[in-house]
């Protein structure tokens, strides 16, 4: 019976805490010295393997399906990259171990986008040509004009 009379009272606490996470959601790009990375560089040793597995089977040559394969140096170009984050954790992206690490240089950020994927909304922000963080959400989100003008004081909005 108390846990009936329980429930009971902490019904309106639910539905308070429903409404204030359904409220507009104002995010941040985080600056590069905000920036942490989660895992290792890849070694040669390992780049060399995944080149010889990945593209050692015959059947994507056949099939006209070489892309990256072509060349070691277009693979290596395209998997020699780490997994790095915001500090909070909202923002991630895999940038290349080949570049200065993005906490040590001055890198500004350059744009900011919104991307939908079925369900999935993924705000972008490009720090120059190579590099991109981005924090995906189910709500819709939006980039306000001025941004275009001036990235770093954009504030995407999602709802």
């Amino acid at each position: 019976m108390n846990l009936f009379r329980t429930l009971r009272h902490l019904g309106p606490l639910a539905l308070l805490l429903t409404a204030l996470a359904s409220q507009a959601q104002t995010l941040s790009c985080p600056q590069p010295e905000q920036l942490r990375q989660i895992n290792a560089c890849p070694t040669e040793e390992q780049l060399r393997a995944n080149f010889h597995g990945f593209c050692g089977d015959d059947s994507k040559a056949y099939q006209g399906q070489t892309g990256p394969c072509s060349d070691y140096q277009v693979f290596r170009r395209l998997k020699n990259t780490a997994l790095w984050e915001s500090a909070d954790g909202a923002f991630d992206g895999y940038l290349s171990c080949e570049a200065a690490s993005p906490a040590s240089t001055t890198a500004q950020l350059s744009g900011v986008r919104v991307e939908k994927k079925g369900p999935i909304t993924a705000v972008v922000c490009q720090y120059g040509p190579e590099a991109q963080l981005t924090h995906r959400t189910r709500k819709a989100c939006t980039v306000p004009a001025a941004c275009a003008s001036d990235p770093a004081q954009c504030r995407p909005v999602c709802q």
